[in-house]
C-alpha cells in the first residue's frame, strides 16, 4: 500500500517551478518580466533566477500576469526566457511537531516559503483486489506564504498571499490531473485562510498553529491512486 506523505512528494515534484517568460520592459532597473500563463506562488520579496544562476528579487506582481525584478548581488538585465523560482517547502505532521520542524528549516522566512504542509492525522480506503484503484486518500494540505499580518491591509493579504498561493494549490491539483497513476480530480474545496498564524480553538483561547506570520489556502481533497499491481500469481 502506497503512503500517502510519499504521495504527496511525489506530486509536489511534478509542479513546474519554471516559469516562461513573453516580454520584459526596463522600467528603470527594474525589470517588468511578462510570464505566459503563471506568476505561480511568487509575491513581494520572493527570490528568483534565470536559467544561468543571476539572482533577482520580486519587488511588483500583477497575478498571473508579469512581476518586476530587481539584481541582487551585482547580476545583470535580466534577459532571461524563464524565471526559476525557489524549491517547496514541504512538512507533514501534526501542528506541533511541524511546527518545530519549520522553524528549524531556516532562520529567514524567505528561505522556506512557500510551504505546503500535509496535516496528520489522514485517512485512507484501501480498494479490492477487482478494482482499478488501490486506495483513497483523504488528504487535508495547507498552502502557506510569508505574510507581513500586522502591516498589510485586507487587499494586500489578498495579493500577496492568497492569490500566489491559489495558484500553488492549483499547480498542485493540475499535477495531480496530469499524472495518470491518479483517477481525474472533480470534487474538492479550498478555503481562504489570510492570517494562518493564530487559530482560535474550541476553548476559546488563541494558539500558534505555526509560531510565524502565513498566509494561503487549505485544500482538501480526496486522491484516487489507481492500482500498479499487475501480478497475477
Amino acid at each position: 500500500m502506497s503512503n500517502l506523505v510519499d504521495i504527496v512528494q511525489d506530486i509536489i515534484s511534478l509542479i513546474d517551478l519554471n516559469l516562461k517568460v513573453k516580454g520584459i520592459t526596463d522600467i528603470g532597473g527594474v525589470y517588468r518580466v511578462e510570464v505566459c500563463k503563471t506568476t505561480l506562488h511568487l509575491t513581494l520579496c520572493s527570490r528568483v533566477q534565470d536559467e544561468l544562476g543571476n539572482n533577482y528579487e520580486v519587488t511588483g506582481i500583477s497575478n498571473n500576469e508579469y512581476v518586476d525584478l530587481k539584481p541582487l548581488n551585482g547580476a545583470p538585465a535580466f534577459t532571461g526566457n524563464l524565471i526559476v523560482t525557489r524549491p517547496i517547502t514541504y512538512l507533514h505532521g501534526s501542528p506541533s511537531s511541524v511546527n518545530n520542524e519549520y522553524l528549524e528549516v531556516d532562520q529567514l522566512t524567505r528561505n522556506k516559503t512557500p510551504f505546503i504542509w500535509l496535516l496528520e492525522t489522514y485517512t485512507y480506503t484501501p480498494q479490492g483486489q477487482e478494482s482499478l484503484l488501490e486506495a483513497e486518500y483523504n488528504a487535508r494540505l495547507f498552502f502557506m506564504a510569508e505574510s507581513e499580518s500586522q502591516v498589510w491591509m485586507n487587499n494586500q493579504h489578498n495579493d500577496y498571499a492568497i492569490k500566489p498561493m491559489e495558484n500553488l494549490a492549483n499547480a498542485f491539483i493540475e499535477a495531480v490531473n496530469s499524472s495518470f497513476a491518479f483517477k481525474t480530480l472533480t470534487d474538492y474545496t479550498i478555503q481562504v485562510r489570510p492570517r494562518f498564524g493564530v487559530e482560535v480553538t474550541n476553548r476559546g483561547s488563541r494558539e500558534r498553529i505555526i509560531d510565524e506570520d502565513l498566509g494561503g489556502v487549505e485544500l482538501n481533497v480526496t486522491l484516487e491512486l489507481y492500482s500498479t499491481n499487475i501480478c497475477n500469481c
